[in-house]
């Protein structure tokens, strides 16, 4: 696969640009607008020329094009306050304008032409229309390389869609009170336990092993249910040193509630893994543990 080569850089008159046919990202146009009339055009749109045609492609800026297209020619009237100056529209300048776009202009294949649209949408900000998207990747035959894509991304993308197919729900099929009724429907083990990593804040926490192989459980109180967790060894060391921080924020509980508000936290750290921009912060994590604070 050939790199994109660099030409030049130019201001290009709005009616010589097109996007970039089937562009996946659907971009804030509004708010990139309202920067460029403050900001003016500080980043170039990246936009690929073609031997025998007239109008470029551009393969990375697509929203910016779309801005300046809606801001259109002559003055706008608009102009943005900073403080107590009042400056001039950043693209027009509240003089008589034609719309053109700043661009970097470069020559590439298709494949490559492909790949920058790819990446760039990938990793800027933003929401999808997943089947457009679906059908951008699905030529490149699972060669993932320069497109800012894993091989995970394509399979969560592949779900969503045959999810929206299907006109399935998007909310959790099961609720909170499913769940609890799950956990006491189905009684199980508890995971022999390990000393959390000890902290500067408070004394570690154990999680309690379950009983020796060929030994009888104690009775379970009334009430109470017990459940079996398996997890690998390195998941088991997050869920104790998670338990040892629950305990530090609820001392005054008893030990289960502590475990089990971990246990939420630590679900909120994995479902962070699938979200658009995989970050949970700390407040999502507190909200998770059900601490009011």
């Amino acid at each position: 696969m050939e790199p994109a080569t660099y030409v030049r850089t130019a201001s290009v008159p709005l009616a010589q640009l097109r996007p970039y046919p089937g562009n996946a990202k659907r971009g804030n146009v509004g708010a990139i607008l309202e920067s460029l009339c403050r900001n003016g055009q500080y980043r170039s749109v990246v936009a690929r020329e073609t031997d025998g045609e007239d109008t470029l492609t551009a393969l990375a800026g697509n929203h910016t094009v779309q801005a300046i297209a809606a801001h259109g020619p002559g003055d706008c009237g608009m102009t943005v306050k900073i403080g107590d100056e009042e400056r001039a529209c950043g693209l027009c300048r509240n003089q008589p304008w034609e719309p053109v776009v700043r661009c970097e202009i470069v020559t590439c294949t298709d494949e490559t032409a492909l790949r920058i649209n790819l990446v760039d949408n990938k990793s800027a900000e933003g929401t999808y229309d997943e089947a457009a998207l679906a059908e951008l990747i699905a030529p490149l035959d699972g060669d993932l390389g320069g497109t800012g894509y894993s091989a995970a991304d394509v399979d969560d993308l592949v779900r969503a869609v045959a999810a929206a197919i299907e006109d399935e729900p998007d909310e959790d099929p099961y609720d909170d009170e499913d769940q609890d009724q799950a956990a006491e429907e189905q009684p199980a083990t508890v995971p022999a336990g390990t000393p959390a990593p000890s902290s500067s804040a408070g004394p570690s926490f154990v999680i309690p092993a379950g009983p020796a192989p060929g030994t009888v459980a104690p009775p379970v109180p009334d009430g109470f249910r017990t459940m079996l967790l398996t997890y690998t060894v390195e998941d088991r060391d997050e869920a104790a040193r998670l338990v040892s921080i629950a305990r530090e924020l609820f001392e005054a509980e008893a030990a289960a509630a502590i475990v089990l508000r971990a246990l939420r936290t630590l679900v909120a750290v994995l479902d962070s893994r699938h979200a658009h921009d995989g970050v949970v912060t700390v407040s999502a994590l507190l909200r998770a543990a059900g601490a009011d604070r």
